[in-house]
Protein backbone atom coordinates (compact mmCIF):
# COMPACT_ATOMS: atom_id res chain seq x y z
CA UNK A 1 0.00 0.00 0.00
CA UNK A 2 1.30 3.40 -1.09
CA UNK A 3 1.10 6.34 1.68
CA UNK A 4 0.41 10.26 -0.61
CA UNK A 5 2.44 13.07 1.20
CA UNK A 6 0.15 15.87 1.63
CA UNK A 7 1.88 19.25 0.85
CA UNK A 8 1.32 20.92 4.17
CA UNK A 9 3.72 24.18 5.29
CA UNK A 10 6.13 22.75 7.11
CA UNK A 11 8.52 24.78 8.91
CA UNK A 12 11.65 25.20 6.92
CA UNK A 13 14.97 23.80 7.63
CA UNK A 14 16.87 25.43 4.79
CA UNK A 15 19.69 26.04 7.86
CA UNK A 16 20.26 22.85 8.80
CA UNK A 17 20.38 21.41 5.16
CA UNK A 18 22.83 24.01 3.85
CA UNK A 19 24.66 23.60 7.60
CA UNK A 20 25.17 19.70 7.15
CA UNK A 21 28.86 18.82 6.02
CA UNK A 22 29.66 15.96 3.80
CA UNK A 23 31.76 12.79 4.67
CA UNK A 24 34.61 14.39 4.67
CA UNK A 25 33.73 16.98 7.95
CA UNK A 26 34.48 19.79 5.83
CA UNK A 27 31.30 22.26 6.96
CA UNK A 28 30.05 25.06 5.03
CA UNK A 29 31.78 28.07 4.73
CA UNK A 30 27.94 30.04 5.37
CA UNK A 31 26.02 28.42 7.25
CA UNK A 32 23.16 30.91 6.48
CA UNK A 33 20.09 29.42 4.67
CA UNK A 34 20.11 29.32 0.63
CA UNK A 35 18.80 32.70 -0.62
CA UNK A 36 16.03 33.16 -3.33
CA UNK A 37 18.43 35.38 -5.62
CA UNK A 38 16.44 38.51 -6.66
CA UNK A 39 18.30 40.17 -9.23
CA UNK A 40 17.32 40.62 -12.38
CA UNK A 41 19.03 37.93 -14.06
CA UNK A 42 17.41 35.06 -11.82
CA UNK A 43 13.83 36.02 -13.15
CA UNK A 44 15.33 34.70 -16.30
CA UNK A 45 15.29 31.59 -14.45
CA UNK A 46 12.74 28.93 -14.46
CA UNK A 47 10.60 27.74 -11.68
CA UNK A 48 10.88 24.52 -12.57
CA UNK A 49 12.42 21.45 -14.05
CA UNK A 50 12.19 22.00 -18.07
CA UNK A 51 13.41 19.07 -19.50
CA UNK A 52 12.40 15.97 -20.90
CA UNK A 53 10.51 13.21 -19.16
CA UNK A 54 12.43 9.83 -18.36
CA UNK A 55 10.76 6.56 -17.80
CA UNK A 56 10.24 5.96 -13.86
CA UNK A 57 12.45 3.79 -12.41
CA UNK A 58 10.74 0.58 -10.27
CA UNK A 59 10.71 0.30 -6.88
CA UNK A 60 11.54 4.91 -6.34
CA UNK A 61 8.74 6.85 -4.93
CA UNK A 62 6.59 7.89 -7.26
CA UNK A 63 6.00 11.69 -8.03
CA UNK A 64 3.09 13.86 -9.19
CA UNK A 65 3.10 17.43 -10.18
CA UNK A 66 0.34 20.79 -9.62
CA UNK A 67 0.24 22.50 -12.07
CA UNK A 68 3.02 25.19 -10.92
CA UNK A 69 5.43 21.80 -10.87
CA UNK A 70 5.36 21.32 -7.09
CA UNK A 71 5.31 17.74 -6.29
CA UNK A 72 3.66 15.10 -4.64
CA UNK A 73 5.53 12.44 -2.96
CA UNK A 74 4.72 9.04 -2.86
CA UNK A 75 6.57 6.04 -0.91
CA UNK A 76 6.61 2.80 -2.01
CA UNK A 77 5.43 0.07 0.49
CA UNK A 78 9.16 -1.07 1.12
CA UNK A 79 11.90 -0.91 2.72
CA UNK A 80 14.48 1.99 1.09
CA UNK A 81 17.53 1.25 -1.02
CA UNK A 82 20.51 0.91 1.66
CA UNK A 83 22.63 3.05 -0.66
CA UNK A 84 21.52 6.59 -2.28
CA UNK A 85 19.75 6.17 -5.17
CA UNK A 86 19.45 8.87 -7.93
CA UNK A 87 16.25 8.83 -10.46
CA UNK A 88 16.15 11.37 -13.49
CA UNK A 89 12.77 12.10 -13.70
CA UNK A 90 13.08 15.40 -16.01
CA UNK A 91 16.58 15.58 -18.54
CA UNK A 92 17.43 18.60 -19.12
CA UNK A 93 20.11 19.86 -21.31
CA UNK A 94 21.75 22.31 -20.01
CA UNK A 95 25.21 22.85 -18.17
CA UNK A 96 26.17 19.89 -16.23
CA UNK A 97 26.36 20.33 -12.69
CA UNK A 98 29.96 20.09 -10.99
CA UNK A 99 31.02 19.78 -7.68
CA UNK A 100 31.38 22.53 -5.87
CA UNK A 101 29.28 24.15 -7.93
CA UNK A 102 26.63 27.15 -7.03
CA UNK A 103 23.08 26.00 -8.27
CA UNK A 104 19.54 26.85 -8.28
CA UNK A 105 16.93 24.77 -7.11
CA UNK A 106 13.58 24.03 -6.22
CA UNK A 107 13.17 20.99 -3.89
CA UNK A 108 11.49 19.22 -1.45
CA UNK A 109 12.35 16.93 1.24
CA UNK A 110 10.12 13.61 2.12
CA UNK A 111 11.45 11.28 5.31
CA UNK A 112 11.04 7.55 3.88
CA UNK A 113 9.72 6.45 7.26
CA UNK A 114 7.15 8.84 8.15
CA UNK A 115 5.88 9.96 5.24
CA UNK A 116 6.43 14.17 6.11
CA UNK A 117 7.33 16.68 4.28
CA UNK A 118 10.05 18.41 6.16
CA UNK A 119 11.41 20.70 3.78
CA UNK A 120 11.14 22.57 0.52
CA UNK A 121 11.58 25.92 -1.14
CA UNK A 122 8.34 25.34 -3.14
CA UNK A 123 6.42 26.58 0.44
CA UNK A 124 8.50 29.99 0.23
CA UNK A 125 7.45 30.74 -3.03
CA UNK A 126 10.98 30.84 -4.49
CA UNK A 127 13.63 28.70 -5.78
CA UNK A 128 17.26 28.14 -3.40
CA UNK A 129 20.42 28.64 -4.68
CA UNK A 130 23.75 27.17 -2.90
CA UNK A 131 26.91 25.35 -3.50
CA UNK A 132 26.77 21.74 -3.49
CA UNK A 133 29.51 21.63 -1.11
CA UNK A 134 26.85 23.46 1.63
CA UNK A 135 24.31 20.43 1.57
CA UNK A 136 24.42 16.90 2.86
CA UNK A 137 26.39 14.45 0.51
CA UNK A 138 23.10 12.59 -0.34
CA UNK A 139 21.45 15.64 -1.46
CA UNK A 140 24.57 17.18 -3.49
CA UNK A 141 24.81 13.52 -5.30
CA UNK A 142 21.24 14.23 -6.44
CA UNK A 143 22.54 17.08 -8.26
CA UNK A 144 26.14 16.30 -9.18
CA UNK A 145 26.58 15.20 -13.06
CA UNK A 146 23.35 15.74 -13.89
CA UNK A 147 22.07 18.81 -16.52
CA UNK A 148 20.30 22.52 -15.70
CA UNK A 149 16.64 21.79 -16.67
CA UNK A 150 16.34 18.58 -15.21
CA UNK A 151 14.62 16.55 -12.34
CA UNK A 152 15.94 14.17 -9.88
CA UNK A 153 14.44 12.06 -7.04
CA UNK A 154 17.44 11.49 -4.45
CA UNK A 155 16.71 8.49 -1.98
CA UNK A 156 19.70 8.52 0.87
CA UNK A 157 19.69 6.55 3.62
CA UNK A 158 21.47 8.12 7.28
CA UNK A 159 25.02 7.90 6.75
CA UNK A 160 24.58 10.48 3.42
CA UNK A 161 21.95 12.01 4.97
CA UNK A 162 22.09 13.71 8.66
CA UNK A 163 23.78 10.23 10.54
CA UNK A 164 23.11 8.58 13.55
CA UNK A 165 22.19 12.20 15.30
CA UNK A 166 19.45 13.11 12.76
CA UNK A 167 17.86 16.25 12.91
CA UNK A 168 15.69 16.60 15.87
CA UNK A 169 13.60 19.26 14.82
CA UNK A 170 12.87 18.00 11.73
CA UNK A 171 11.35 15.42 12.98
CA UNK A 172 14.21 13.08 11.52
CA UNK A 173 15.64 10.37 13.29
CA UNK A 174 18.87 8.80 13.16
CA UNK A 175 17.92 5.43 11.15
CA UNK A 176 15.77 7.67 8.65
CA UNK A 177 16.03 7.97 4.84
CA UNK A 178 15.36 10.52 3.07
CA UNK A 179 13.65 11.15 -0.51
CA UNK A 180 14.33 14.81 -2.31
CA UNK A 181 12.81 15.81 -5.31
CA UNK A 182 15.07 18.49 -6.94
CA UNK A 183 14.55 20.31 -9.68
CA UNK A 184 18.17 21.80 -10.85
CA UNK A 185 17.41 25.39 -12.43
CA UNK A 186 20.64 27.13 -13.36
CA UNK A 187 23.99 26.97 -12.20
CA UNK A 188 27.13 29.00 -11.61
Amino acid sequence: MRRSLSLLAVPALVLALAACAGDDGAAPADTSSPSSSSSSAASDVPQRATGADQEPTPGFPTVELDADGRPTVTIPDSAAPTETQVEVLKKGDGAVVADGDTVTVQYQGVNWTTGEVFDESWSRGAPATFATTQVITGFAQGMVGQTVGSQTVVVIPPADGYGASGQPQAGIGGTDDLVFVIDILAVG
